[in-house]
């Protein structure tokens, strides 16, 4: 499919292609990862509603969320604050 390319709306929306929806399994909904700081929209896998309901999706996320507490209170993180003003980031979106 390559790069697409989309307008936004006067309300800053816009429409993912139908093809594009199908092919990475976004329904209504669901979330996307739009990263800021690169202007660019990844592919990312994304966490349907159904997906949600799975306890070992659930539980894999409380994994994740425990390391990334353990990880920042052991010094190896930066809290999102921190990060956004060593970078000089407008955080105000």
């Amino acid at each position: 499919m390559g790069r697409i390319l989309l307008q936004l709306d006067n309300r800053g929306r816009t429409t993912i292609p139908t093809e594009l929806r199908k092919k990475w399994n976004i329904d209504f909904g669901d979330y996307i990862v739009i990263d800021s700081e690169k202007k660019i929209i990844d592919r990312v896998n994304i966490i349907t509603d159904q997906e949600l309901r799975n306890p070992e999706v659930i539980d894999s996320i409380l994994k994740l969320g425990k390391k990334a507490k353990e990880d920042f209170y052991d010094g190896k993180t930066k809290s999102l604050d921190d990060y956004i003003a060593e970078r000089g980031i407008n955080s105000e979106i």
